[in-house]
């Protein structure tokens, strides 16, 4: 009885290979392999009409039949440094970031199943920007066919591995297919609320002498923002920032988009003020009021104040102060300040924005 279902069970193996042999048999070559360069990848390919039809790419050395590499392997290959290798299992294989080694090579598909192989013709790998290498005109030879089945039957013994490894790499195949493109430089501009902006080099060394109120960047830049008087407190982008002493200028570096700081001036006291008072200074005031405390100007529009003499100024109402203050026809500083304080130092005309 053992014998029997022993018999029973050979011809059913039987059957099953002769199957696949017959179905193997069966497949047809539609488009022998085709190699498309373009500046980005290099895409080969072949189409198989048939079942059960495996893939496997074999590039070939054209200095050395024998030295050959498979499309799984050559990523790791260290004469192809760099190289991305998308789709070696399948019937189109996609190389981006190729470099010049692999130019000249020659490649073809072995097809196989458990009970029939086939091979491709072969085709010349050409590199983007390179003299077209001549493309051979026969099969892959036998003896590479047999080295090619040879592996084959190694790859079988790994089958197991080989899926679990496809499995993690399924995304970074997909991914693979697309080369990385480096963005474009975006320009950006920094602005300050007066002329305090200097351009620097890496290290924060200012590369030119004239302050502006807005620099505009490509890609990065860093900047330098000074002042004659020390900042009390300045804010980049909303986000405010306030030493513990006062200080005449600071450093932003790595800038790579539109960036808007705002500084706050520490003006002198009434009574850290130096004053003459032998020098009889014009003031006026647009939209607004000022008071010089000693003399007891209060909620003067126009009047005159000593040489050095810092004066109080408020604006009419909070809306017509929210673009700032303008002192002698300079840019508009300290915007949506309700008040501010100014050291007068010469005849002064002060203009809410």
């Amino acid at each position: 009885m053992k014998r029997i279902v022993g018999l029973i069970l050979v011809l059913c193996l039987m059957c099953s290979f002769a199957a696949e042999a017959f179905a193997a048999a069966k497949w047809e070559i539609t488009q022998q392999t085709k190699c498309t360069t373009t500046k980005k990848s290099i895409t080969i390919s072949v189409k198989v009409k048939g079942k059960g039809v495996k893939y496997q790419w074999v590039f070939v050395n054209p200095d050395d039949p024998d030295d050959t590499v498979t499309g799984k392997n050559l990523a790791k290959d260290k004469r192809f440094k760099g190289i991305k290798v998308s789709g070696y299992t399948k019937n189109k294989i996609v190389l981006t970031k190729v470099p010049e080694a692999l130019h000249g090579w020659t490649v073809y598909c072995h097809l196989y199943s458990n009970a029939y192989k086939m091979d491709t013709d072969p085709v010349t790998v050409a590199v983007y920007g390179l003299d077209e290498p001549e493309q051979p005109v026969k099969a892959a030879s036998d003896e590479s066919e047999s080295q090619t089945e040879a592996k084959d039957e190694k790859s079988e013994e790994k089958k197991s591995e080989e899926v679990a490894a496809s499995k993690e790499k399924k995304t970074d195949d997909e991914n693979g297919d697309e080369e990385e493109v480096a963005p474009e430089p975006v320009e950006f501009t920094v602005t300050a609320n007066g002329k305090y902006l200097f351009r620097t080099d890496s290290l924060g060394n200012p590369e030119g002498d004239e302050g502006a109120s807005s620099l505009t960047f490509t890609g990065s830049g860093n900047v330098a923002v000074k002042s004659e008087d020390a900042f009390k407190s300045w804010t980049v982008n909303g986000v405010r920032f306030e030493p513990e002493e006062p200080i005449s200028s600071f450093r932003l570096f790595n800038l790579s988009s539109d960036t808007s700081i705002s500084l706050k001036v520490a003006t002198k006291t009434a009574a850290s003020a130096k004053v003459d008072e032998s020098v009889s200074l014009h003031v006026t005031c647009t939209g607004c009021t000022f008071t010089y405390l000693p003399k007891g100007l209060k909620k003067a529009t126009e009047g005159e104040v000593p040489s050095g003499a810092v004066i109080f100024v408020v604006a009419d109402s909070s809306e017509a102060a929210a673009k700032g203050y303008s002192i002698n026809g300079g840019e508009a500083l300290n915007p949506g300040a309700s008040s501010i304080q100014v050291t007068v130092t010469e005849d002064t005309q002060i203009t809410v924005q």
